[in-house]
Formats: structure tokens, sequence, C-alpha cells
């Protein structure tokens, strides 16, 4: 924390009772943090419970959500009451003075603030009269404020309470805690409340602080926090809703036999990439589809879509590291050591892996126990159930399953059939053909059929087909990393002429639905076409869609309409056949994705809809980090600027220099003098244009199927 000076001493005796976040904050800094509301009459406690006021470095709603549930305060997002001019009040806050509201504070430090208040009435009195603003706290009885920690910084430096709405990071009412949870306890030797105004306060108020005091504090809130590898905690205990996630994994210590072990079988060589510059983007190296290390990974996967449905994002994406860096560990683990070497990797996951190394004796038998918990638990079993509805996701799941009550399908059609979306009602009434996965055949004949469409209505002449005045058709997601079965199908269609692919999806979909290919067309975005095939812009607006996608596309449900029908020709006879109605047409339906790419950004375009979550994730994060660009499946651009750079056009061959001037957003035209007699890179599939894109961002590139992180 900063040094604050003001002329003015700040009064925080109106302030409810406050309780400092430790998330990203030193130990000396919290202390400090603590000392400066306790010296300026703020009501410090110990125990979050009793906090209505918390005050932090965060910025996120979810993670001050988390961290307050990780306090064992279990909130719901709300809105906070309003004040009552009146000066009525509910039962358990006092008002102080004209329209202000206090949340009233437990009854031992009713007690002292009882004894102390003739004492501080005078000098209590006399800072409001220097105190500008007049902060107007709402009725916390129910609530909790989660605000920032510059509001704190803020109101020292001026020397009164600033407002504190611009500082809001979280308003929530107090909910029960769930069943089956656990929460940490308090230190017993802690006080409640430390207030302004007891004996013990009006001393210290008068000195500066007392170190040894602080360290005592400091050591008996030490003792109440879990082992020194708290991260787990934070993304397994307290994050989770159920009992069977509570059971801490024994740390594993190594034995003699495993210290002899270790001496005969020295641990194998780290991987470049592990120890290089870019060793915590998984986009900076080959992940394959099927490891060395899958059964374990397997274990993890599930573990991470607990988190997932507990809406614990934290937790997801500590997993999802974990699991993306020994995906691409190219040796079969023997050894604990060989996990904590690896980024992203901690003594939890190697915990893990010890307890399935023990569980059995092949790996196709072994498991960790929590994942068996997991398994076996009612709650996580429900929630996957709504989860795998299409179009409904975490949140909706939980809605679900807790609020309204839902424990079948059968459930959500009785009770919730007209509450649900478009989406969410196809996905019901299809829900077990949805769940069956689509063979690489199958995908492939349903690309074909999309491609005889898309030609169909760019009027393609036959001898056109596969040069340069043809439409490509390229088949991404899971099939193109190699997996043997899809949850769906997805398929990127451009054509060189950017004429051709403006408003082409609704061309397409419109014949397939001609022809009864699409069934259901469920959502039609033709947000490229509208901002004229642009790339998205740097400050856009969020944009629902896959992923950080925002390209014409369409979400359909796909049924291939031919079947044979069991009348036969003279069946019957005449007028009687033709009026025979033709059976129901028995052909599995399933989930088909058609989206469309200018040319100009195709490889932005399949590279964005290509890798798996993790590795998508890593792109942005590295670009955003390195190079300070923004990327997505529409284009690239600096974020500095805004200015659009074009990465996948055919450029010099072996210049380094080149690279530099792209990412500067110079143009590099064949036509420049400084390129003659430079061979250039002038292939232009789209193949080409995705490989140029990779080098150009940094990444390097990689086929599709090393981009498996899952």
């Amino acid at each position: 924390m900063g040094t604050f000076t003001s002329t003015r001493k700040l009064d925080l005796s109106s302030s409810p009772p406050i309780f400092v976040l430790p998330t990203h904050l030193q130990p000396e800094e919290q202390h400090e943090t603590e000392d400066k509301i306790y010296q300026a009459g703020g009501h410090i406690t110990y125990d979050a419970k009793e906090a209505r006021l918390f005050i932090g470095r965060v910025a996120q709603k979810k993670r001050a959500a988390f961290d307050l549930r990780a306090k064992g305060v279990w909130t719901d997002e709300a809105a906070l009451p309003e004040h009552d001019p009146s000066g009525s009040h509910a039962d358990g806050v006092e008002a102080e003075g004209p329209a202000r509201k206090k949340v009233r504070l437990s009854t031992s430090t009713r007690g002292r603030r009882a004894t102390s208040s003739t004492a501080s009435a005078s000098s209590e009195g006399s800072r409001r009269e220097n105190q500008p603003s007049d902060v107007v706290w709402p009725d916390l009885s129910n609530h909790v404020l989660v605000v920032k920690l510059a509001w704190l910084e803020a109101s020292i430096k001026e020397g009164y309470l600033v407002p504190y709405k611009p500082y809001i990071v979280y308003t929530a009412r107090i909910v029960p805690k769930p069943d089956g949870q656990s929460t940490p306890t308090t230190s017993p030797t802690q006080p409640a409340h430390l207030k302004a105004g007891s004996s013990s306060s009006s001393q210290r108020r008068t000195s500066k602080p007392d170190v040894a005091s602080i360290l005592e504090r400091a050591k008996a809130e030490a003792a109440t926090l879990p082992a020194p590898r708290r991260r787990w905690d934070d993304h397994g205990r307290h994050a989770n809703t159920s009992p069977t996630q509570h059971k801490r994994p024994q740390l594993h210590r190594q034995t003699t036999s495993e210290m002899e072990y270790l001496s005969t079988h020295p641990l194998p060589p780290l991987p470049e990439w592990a120890t290089g510059p870019n060793a915590t983007y998984s986009s900076c190296r080959s992940t394959f589809l099927h490891p060395p290390n899958e059964a374990f990974i397997s274990q993890l996967t599930k573990i991470k879509e607990a988190r997932l449905l507990r809406l614990d994002d934290i937790g997801v994406r500590a997993y999802s590291t974990s699991i993306a860096s020994i995906s691409a560990y190219p040796h079969h683990i023997a050894h604990p050591e060989e996990i904590t070497r690896l980024p992203g990797c901690d003594q939890k996951i190697a915990t893990l892996w010890r307890e399935w190394q023990d569980s059995a004796d092949t790996d196709a038998e072994r498991t960790i126990p929590i994942v068996n918990d997991l398994d076996a638990e009612p709650d996580i079993q429900g929630l996957r159930l709504f989860w795998n509805i299409w179009g409904v996701g975490p949140d909706t799941a939980r809605k679900f399953y807790f609020e309204h009550g839902w424990r079948e399908l059968d459930d959500v059609v009785e009770f919730g059939w007209k509450s649900l979306t478009r989406v969410q009602q196809i996905g019901v009434k299809y829900y077990e053909e949805f769940l069956q996965k689509i063979p690489r055949e199958e995908v492939e004949l349903i690309r074909d059929v999309v491609l005889r469409h898309a030609r169909r209505v760019l009027n393609i002449p036959e001898s056109k087909y596969g040069t340069h005045e043809d439409v490509d058709c390229v088949i991404v997601g899971g099939y193109r990393r190699g997996k043997a079965f899809s949850g769906d199908v997805d398929v990127v269609l451009s054509h060189r002429d950017e004429n051709k692919t403006k408003d082409l999806v609704g061309d397409v979909v419109g014949s397939l639905e001609e022809e009864g290919w699409v069934t259901h067309t469920l959502t039609l975005h033709t947000t490229t076409s509208d901002r004229g095939q642009a790339t998205l812009p740097y400050r856009a607006k969020p944009h629902g869609g896959h992923g950080f996608d925002s390209l014409d596309k369409a979400l359909c449900v796909w049924q291939d309409p031919n079947f044979e029908d069991d009348v036969e020709e003279g069946d019957g006879g005449g007028e009687e056949e033709a009026e025979k109605p033709r059976k129901k047409n028995p052909n599995i339906h399933r989930r088909v994705d058609i989206i469309i790419s200018s040319w100009r950004t195709v490889g932005c375009a399949i590279l964005g809809w290509s890798g798996g979550t993790t590795f998508q994730r890593d792109i942005r994060r590295y670009v955003a980090k390195v190079h300070g660009l923004k990327f997505d499946s529409s284009g690239v651009r600096n974020r500095g600027n805004g200015h659009v750079l074009d990465l996948e056009a055919p450029r010099p061959k072996n210049d380094p220099e080149v690279v530099k001037m792209l990412l500067q957003g110079e143009r590099v035209e064949r036509g420049d003098e400084r390129w003659k007699g430079v061979e250039w890179d002038d292939k232009d599939t789209w193949e080409d244009r995705e490989r140029r894109l990779m080098d150009g961002l940094g990444i390097g590139y990689r086929p599709a199927t090393e981009r498996c992180t899952g």
C-alpha cells in the first residue's frame, strides 16, 4: 500500500463492521490496512460472518463472491436496499444523525461501544464537522458490500469518506449456507470487533501501532489458515457444494525406497517448452490427442467439469492449465516429482496422481477417490443431466436443479417448458439423439452436402471446382484435431471474392432447408455482414456466440432426409397408394454449425475454431501480453491504436524484419523496392493463410492434431 497524507483525520466510526480481504495483499499490507481502519475509528472485525463491508484488492464480482464464500459468507448477488429518508429502519440497524443508517454490531461490541460513547462523542462530532462528504450507508442487516481498496486510499488521502459507489465491486444479500458445506472457523484468540473508543483502543489511537500486537495478531490469524498450499483449498474445499470434496489428500512424503528409485531411475529431461519463456502458454507447444498420461488426464477432466458445474471459474482455469501441461508431457509419468516440475502443476496435482497410481495395478482400472465421490454425488449427476441439454450452461443447470427443484427431463417439460428458449426446447426434444457421437465418415458426408449447396447458391460451375474460383468448405472443431467421434459438426465456408461471402449464410441454410437437410434453424447471425465483413473492433460490445467468435453463422438441427419408406410401388394401387402417408423419418438428428468467413481473415476463423478450449484461451493471452494484440476469429487488431493487422497475406520468405513490420501495422506489398529479388511465400490456400498467421503471432505453426489441450 502507498503512503497516505491528509490535512484532515478520516472518521470511519459510521461505517459498518469491516473485514479486509487478504486476496492479492501481502500480510504486511493487510495488517497495515487494518491498522489504518482501526486508527480512523472503523469497526474492524476478524470474523467475516459479522462483517458487512469488505475491502480488498479485488476487481471481479465472481472473485469477490468466491473470497466471501471462502470465509464462510454465502451470498447471492443483489442490489443494496434503498435508503429510507424517514429515519425508520429494520431490526438490527441503528440510526446515527439525520438520514444515517448503521449495521448493529455484536452484543460484545455494543457493550464496549456503550462504555465509550460519552468519551468519544465530542471527538466524533469535531471530526464530522471537518468531513465535507456525508456518506450514507444502506441497511446492511442482510446484505454485504465489497469495495476496492482504492476507496479507502482515496478516503484517507482526502480526510473524509468519499462516495463508495464508484468503487463497488460486488453487492449481495446473505443467504444460508448450503447443506453439506463446511466453512472455516474463526480464531478463538481474536476478538469479534476492535472498536474505537474502548479502553484499549483509546490508548492505541493516541500512539503508534504496537508492532508486537500486530505480530501477535498475524500469528493468531495464521493459525486459522490451511497448510501452505492454500491454492488447493481455494479451488477445492471452499468452492465445493459436496462434503466429499472436503477430504484433503494426504501430502506425499518421499520414502527411502522412492529415494533409492530416483537414484537408479532419474527423472526424464523436461521438454524444451517447459523451461522456455513461453512455458505457461499451451498455444506455444504441441499437444496430441492421445498423450501418454491420458488415463490420469481423464480423471482430472472430471474434477474440472465438477468445478465448472459449481461455477468455480478459478478452479476451472487452474485444472485446465494443469491438464494442458500434462497432456503435452511426452513421457509416461512414473513419479510425482515429474508433475511438480511442469508449469501450472503443483503438489495438489502430484498428490492426486499418487492416489490414482496407488488405486489399482493398471491405468484402465485406476481412479482418484475424489472422482469416485463425484460420480456418486446426486447433485453432480443432476447438474450434469441438465448441462447436457443443448443451450443450457452451468448457470442455467443450477437454476433448474437448485432453484426449481427439477430432477428429471420430464420436470423441465412439465413445469418449465414455456420458460425455455427455442434452443433449449430443441435440446430437450432431441436430448438422447444429441448425446450420440458423430463418426468421422458422417461428418465428411455432412460437409459434402453443405459444400454442394454453397456451390449451388453461388452458381459455381463444375469446371471451377477445386480452383481459386471455387468455395472452400473446411471441417473444424474436434474432427480437425483428429477425434474419431464428434459431438457436433462445425464447417467454415469461405470464398476469395469477398462479395460472395456477404450474407452467404442465409442463402446456404435456406437451400438446405428446402431440400430437407436442416429441420430447425435455431440461430442465424449475420454480425460480420452487418459490419461490412470488417474485423471486430477492439472495443466492441460483448457478443453472444461460440467462444471469441463474431462471424456470420447458423446453428442448425440436421437430419438426412433420405430413408427407405415402407410404401412399395403397386402396394394398394392407384389413389390409395398416393394417399398413404410416408412413415416418420427414422434418421438421427445432429447439431451442425455453419460458419462464414471472408477470405481476408479465413486463417483467423479456422484457427479460432480448430484448437482446444485452453489452446484458444492461451492464444489470446499470449498475443495480448507479448505483442499487445487482440485476436479473435474475425482478425487481429493492435490494442494500442485499434489498427487491423494483416498477418495472413502472402509475404517475402525468410525475412525476420517482415514480421516486425506486420506487427507494427506496416503494409508489405510485392511492388516495394525492398523486396526486389526476394522469394515470396505467395501460396494462397486456407492452410497457407493459417500457417502464416500462427507464425506471425509468434506461437509457431503446428497442425490441428497437435492442439488438443482439452
